[in-house]
């Protein structure tokens, strides 16, 4: 009896172990069915009914097990683990198997989103499609058009072309012609620069005898001068009929007195004839200290209207100095000016202004009033001043040029007088003059006059 319940015992063994390898070999084909994404539904149902197969054998086969645990108390014990350890796989694979159903649905849910979705771009794209299309059938006419256009352009462009071949063949013409000519110019050129050459050797010696016949005639008039000049006065005279003495001695007849200053005889009625001519035409030179230009007889006196260093007054009217126009800033300067230059006024200023202080009653009422020091300007080159003073009652404002009478009437002027607290409110007593400046040249009294004159009283309303 024995060896028959080993010989059971371990054909249950096999027969377990057989069973083992067939359900491990189905959920393998079940796990690769259930991966499987087109078909993982139908995949699940089928493993769902191998799964009751394999729960149905199961059970079976505990029947068995049960029918041969009667006969073999050992057998039991590990059949009984076999069996709870195929329970646990079973549980597990259950598990598993749920696990992957609820994949699947997830996986069905997404990919019905996914075949959305691709529905949509699917539809952008066959409308991106239809637009390109739209697209492609203008630009076709477009490339139609410009097709055309180009032939066109390339029979212009043959035309052209032959047009330039026409004009490079008149242009050589033309080049060969023209080089011809320049050769022909370098000639002329070449001939004209020698004939240059030979004209400045003309001039040059031409300037040269010039030179000679002026350094003759300048040596003549200082010989001549130096013959006519003045021994008292050492001035040549510059208009005749000139005394001379019975020696030849001559003086201008400013200085003619009983005798002759250089003899000491009797000067007696003589006139030289002969100086009065050479007067006449010799060049004088000018009057003025600091010149040292020549002019002829009949424009010596215009010259000297205008020299820049003929004398003038000082325009102060308490300075008494006479000083060539040429230095009279630096006078200014030094004693009679308040700057050390001209103040510049530009262009673009539409007008200057400056202060004079009156202090106290007491000023204003003198009879005679004058500031210490005078204003300079300078406008385009020309310089002037402006020196305020009162005399006998009245208040006078001139406005004297450093110029000629004739430079100043290009000029015109206009001054104000106001109260400098009131003036840029625009408002209160004002006097104004407007007219020509005055020229340096003019003698004091007349300076004075040539500007704005206003009487005490209404100077008076002003000092209010």
């Amino acid at each position: 009896m024995a060896p028959k319940k080993k010989f059971g015992a371990f054909k249950i063994k096999c027969l377990q172990f057989e069973d083992r390898m067939m359900y491990e070999e189905e959920l393998e084909i079940l796990r690769t069915v259930i991966e499987d994404q087109q078909t993982h539904i139908e995949a699940l149902e089928e493993d769902k009914q191998e799964v009751t197969a394999l729960r149905i054998e199961i059970y079976e086969k505990e029947e068995k097990f049960k029918a041969l645990q009667l006969n073999s108390d050992e057998n039991k014990l590990k059949f009984d683990e076999e069996l709870k350890a195929m329970k646990t796989i079973t549980y597990n694979q259950n598990k598993e198997i749920e696990a992957l159903k609820s994949k699947a649905g997830d996986d069905h849910t997404k990919h019905e989103i996914l075949v959305q979705n691709m529905e949509k771009v699917i539809e952008k794209e066959k409308q991106e499609v239809a637009n390109l299309e739209s697209k492609i059938e203008e630009e076709r006419k477009i490339f139609t058009q410009i097709d055309g256009d180009l032939k066109a352009l390339i029979i212009v462009t043959d035309l052209q072309t032959k047009r330039i071949q026409v004009l490079d063949s008149e242009a050589l013409k033309d080049l060969q012609k023209h080089e011809a000519t320049v050769q022909n110019l370098s000639k002329v050129i070449e001939k004209d620069k020698k004939e240059a050459k030979n004209w400045e050797s003309k001039i040059k010696e031409e300037k040269m005898r010039v030179k000679e016949s002026r350094d003759k005639h300048k040596h003549l008039v200082d010989q001549l001068s130096d013959t006519l000049e003045c021994p008292v006065c050492l001035e040549v005279p510059r208009f005749g009929p000139v005394p001379v003495c019975p020696n030849g001695h001559l003086v201008c007849l400013n200085c003619k007195s009983e005798l002759c200053p250089t003899c000491r005889v009797g000067m007696g009625s003589g006139k030289s004839l002969l100086a009065g001519t050479v007067i006449e035409n010799i060049d004088h030179r000018c009057m003025f200290n600091d010149c040292e230009e020549y002019f002829p007889l009949d424009k010596i006196d215009d010259h000297a209207k205008v020299c820049d260093h003929r004398t003038v007054k000082c325009p102060h009217c308490s300075c008494a100095e006479k000083v060539a126009l040429s230095k009279l800033l630096d006078h200014l300067k030094l004693w009679c000016s308040y700057d050390e230059a001209p103040i510049k006024i530009a262009r673009s200023s539409q007008l200057q202004s400056d202060g004079y202080t009156i202090r106290g009653n007491k000023e204003i009422e003198k009879k005679n009033l004058s500031w210490k020091l005078l204003r300079t300007y300078v406008f385009d080159d020309v310089i002037f001043s402006i020196f305020p003073l009162k005399q006998n009652g009245h208040f006078y404002f001139p406005f004297v040029m450093f110029s000629s009478g004739a430079e100043c009437s290009k000029y015109e002027i206009e001054v104000t007088v106001e109260d400098n607290h009131l003036a840029s409110r625009n408002s209160g007593v004002r006097f104004k003059y407007a007219g020509v400046p005055c020229s340096i040249d003019e003698d004091k009294e007349t300076r004075k006059h040539f500007g704005l004159t206003v009487d005490s009283s209404g100077m008076d309303q002003i000092f209010k």
